[in-house]
C-alpha cells in the first residue's frame, strides 16, 4: 500500500473529513475514489476509517516542536505538540514540551504555569520506566525556572513601581509558586531546585532595589530637598511594602538563615530611616523665608520601630548561631561520611586483593626488586652530581680580574676616606690621594674589558664540562627514570579503589 501523499504540497498529513479526505498542510480536498488511485493499484474498500502509520508524522511533529521551541517560538511549538496529541494521547514527549512552551507563554496576565505542571504530570505518567527519572527530575527544573522567573518579573515590576497592587502581586505569585511546587512534589516526590531559596532572594532583592533606588531619592529629592508632610506619608506607606516582602521573603524559605541575616539587617536599615525622617514646612518672616522641621514619626510609632529592630538584632543573632550550628553538623558529617567511604573502600580493597593474592605478590616482589636496583643506581650517579655541582660553583665564582676590579674599588673607598679626614691645611696631601684615586680609577675600563672575556671564557668551560659530565651519567639517569614511574605505577596499582 502506498503512502496517502498530497500532490499539491507533497505533504502526508491527510485525515478524512465529512466523506473525503483533506490535506492538513495546504487544505486540498480528494474524493474517496481519488485516493483509492493514490494509494494502491487495483480496489480496495476505503469507506469508514483508515489506518495511517502515523510514526514518521508524529517524530517529524517532535522535531518541529523541538525546532521551534530551540527558537523562542514557543507559541508554534505548542502548536506542534497539540497536533502530536491529537494523533497520539499518550505521547509523554510532546506532554513535556508541551509544559515547557506554556509555562514560558506566561505573562502578568495569564500565568501557565499550573497548566505546565498539569502536563508534566501527563508527561510522568505516560513515560516509559526508564524515562521516568529523568521527566521528573527535567520537570522539577523546569517549575523551579519558571516559578522563578514570574517571581522575579513581579519584583522587578515592584522595584520600579513601589505600590501596593505591585506588592501585592508579589506577594500572589509567590503563594501560587508554592501551590505550584508542592503539586510537583505530590506527583513525582521531587522539588523544585533551590527553588524557594531563589525566590526568597528575589523578594528581598526587589524591596530593597525599590527602597535604595526609588523611594528614599524621591523622598530626599522631594521639594529640593525639604520632603513636604505628602512625601513623608508615602515614604512610611512604601516602607511597610518593602518590610513585608522582606518578612515574606525572610519566611518563604525554612533553610536560609545566612541570607536571613542580611534580611533582617534591612529591615532595621529601613526601621533607622523611618525614624529620622521628617517633612519641611516653610516659615515667612519680615527678613524672608525659610524651611524649618515639621512632622516626623509619632511617639508611639517611633517605639514600636525601636521595639521591632531590638527583636530584629535577636533574629540576627539566632540565626547566626543556626549558621554555625549548621556548618559545625555539615562538616561532622562531611567527616563521617569521608571516614565511612573510607573504610568502605578499604574493606573492597582487602577483599579484591584476597581474590588476587598472586597478582598482588608478583606486584610486590617487581617493586622490591626495582627499589633494590634504584639504590644502587643512585649510589652510581652520586659523584656525577656532586662534580655538577661543584661546576656549578665555578661557574658563579669571582674570575681574577674581577677579584682585581673588587680590589681596586676597595683600595678607592679607602683612600676616599682618608682624604675626607685630612683637615682644610691638608691641601697638598689631598691632592696627592686624589691623584692616586685618579690613577686607579684609569685602569678600570681596561679590568672590566678583562672581567668580560674572563667570565665569558669561564661560562664555556662550566658549561662544556657540565654538558659532558650530564651525557655520561645520561644511561644511569634514564634507568633511574624507568625505575621510578614503574614503582609508581606499581603503587598506584597497589592502593587505588577497586
Amino acid at each position: 500500500m502506498k503512502r496517502l501523499t498530497c500532490e499539491m504540497c507533497g505533504s502526508t498529513d491527510m485525515l478524512k473529513q465529512d466523506g473525503v479526505f483533506v490535506c492538513q498542510t495546504c487544505g486540498t480536498k480528494y474524493s474517496v475514489e481519488e485516493a483509492k488511485k493514490m494509494m494502491i493499484e487495483g480496489t480496495v474498500n476505503v469507506s469508514g476509517t483508515v489506518k495511517v502509520d502515523n510514526t514518521d508524522k508524529i517524530k517529524n511533529y517532535i522535531e518541529m516542536a523541538k525546532s521551534a521551541y530551540d527558537a523562542d517560538n514557543k507559541s508554534e511549538a505548542e502548536s506542534y505538540c497539540n497536533r502530536i496529541l491529537e494523533i497520539e494521547p499518550e505521547n509523554y514527549e510532546a506532554w513535556f514540551l508541551k509544559g515547557k512552551a506554556a509555562g514560558w507563554q506566561s505573562t502578568l496576565a495569564n500565568i501557565r504555569i499550573e497548566e505546565s505542571v498539569q502536563c508534566f504530570s501527563k508527561a510522568i505518567d505516560y513515560a516509559p520506566e526508564e524515562k521516568v527519572s529523568y521527566i521528573k527530575n527535567n520537570a522539577a527544573k523546569e517549575v523551579s525556572l519558571l516559578s522563578t522567573a514570574m517571581v522575579s518579573l513581579t519584583c522587578n515590576n515592584f522595584a520600579n513601581y513601589p505600590n501596593s497592587d505591585n506588592a501585592s502581586n508579589i506577594i500572589n505569585y509567590a503563594a501560587k509558586s508554592k501551590i505550584f511546587a508542592l503539586t510537583l512534589l505530590a506527583k513525582c516526590g521531587i522539588k523544585p531546585f533551590e527553588y524557594e531559596e531563589t525566590v526568597a532572594t528575589l523578594i528581598n532583592n526587589g524591596a530593597m532595589e525599590a527602597w535604595n533606588h526609588y523611594i528614599v531619592p524621591n523622598f530626599t529629592n522631594d521639594n529640593d530637598g525639604y520632603p513636604s508632610e505628602y512625601a513623608l506619608d508615602r515614604l512610611v506607606n512604601q516602607a511597610g511594602y518593602c518590610e513585608g516582602l522582606i518578612k515574606l521573603a525572610i519566611s518563604f524559605s525554612d533553610n536560609d538563615e545566612e541570607n536571613d541575616v542580611n534580611r533582617y539587617y534591612n529591615l532595621i536599615e529601613i526601621n533607622r530611616y523611618c525614624i529620622n525622617a521628617k517633612s519641611y514646612k516653610k516659615e515667612y518672616t519680615s527678613y524672608g523665608s525659610f524651611w524649618t522641621p515639621d512632622k516626623c514619626l509619632n511617639k508611639n510609632a517611633i517605639e514600636r520601630r525601636e521595639n521591632d529592630n531590638a527583636h530584629y538584632q535577636r533574629k540576627i543573632a539566632e540565626c547566626k548561631e543556626i549558621v554555625k550550628k549548621k556548618r559545625r553538623e555539615a562538616l561532622e558529617k562531611k567527616k563521617e561520611d569521608d571516614e565511612r567511604k573510607k573504610k568502605e573502600q578499604k574493606e573492597i580493597n582487602v577483599a579484591y586483593w584476597a581474590e588476587h593474592v598472586e597478582e598482588k605478590q608478583q606486584l610486590e616482589s617487581e617493586r622490591d626488586t626495582l627499589q633494590a636496583q634504584l639504590k644502587q643506581l643512585r649510589e652510581q650517579i652520586n659523584p656525577y652530581n656532586k662534580e655538577i655541582t661543584e661546576w656549578k660553583k665555578k661557574r658563579e665564582s669571582e674570575t681574577p680580574a674581577k677579584r682585581e676590579k673588587n680590589r681596586l674599588q676597595k683600595q678607592m673607598y679607602d683612600l676616599g676616606n682618608e682624604k675626607k679626614n685630612l683637615g682644610i691645611f691638608k691641601g697638598s696631601a689631598k691632592r696627592e690621594l686624589q691623584s692616586l684615586i685618579d690613577e686607579i680609577s684609569s685602569r678600570i675600563p681596561a679590568i672590566n674589558e678583562s672581567i668580560e672575556a674572563e667570565e665569558k671564557e669561564q661560562l664555556k668551560l662550566c658549561n662544556d664540562k657540565i654538558s659532558e659530565i650530564e651525557q655520561q651519567a645520561k644511561p644511569i639517569k634514564e634507568k633511574i627514570d624507568i625505575a621510578e614511574k614503574r614503582i609508581n605505577e606499581i603503587r598506584t596499582e597497589l592502593n587505588k579503589d577497586r
